[in-house]
């Protein structure tokens, strides 16, 4: 089992490839060890949700944190 694995790209540096680039590295290093699963975390609205509508990614659903919520996080 291989441990989350974080990356981003840098505001200035968006719209040139390096966040696919960085994505199918990370596909690929996990096929090589055998993951059979890979997610990628975006957050709502952000610069990656054209990455995963490009890369044909599925949504798993959205996490609201808790202070996304009223007091006591519900």
């Amino acid at each position: 089992m291989a441990l989350p694995q974080y990356f981003g790209v840098l505001p200035q540096y968006r719209g040139r490839g390096y966040g696919r680039a960085l994505w199918r590295a990370a596909m690929q290093w996990g096929h090589e060890h055998g993951e059979a699963d890979q997610i990628l975390q975006t957050t709502v609205g952000g610069a990656s949700e054209w990455l995963c509508a490009a890369e044909g990614l599925a949504s798993l659903g959205v996490v609201h944190q808790a202070e996304d919520f009223g007091p006591g996080g519900q």
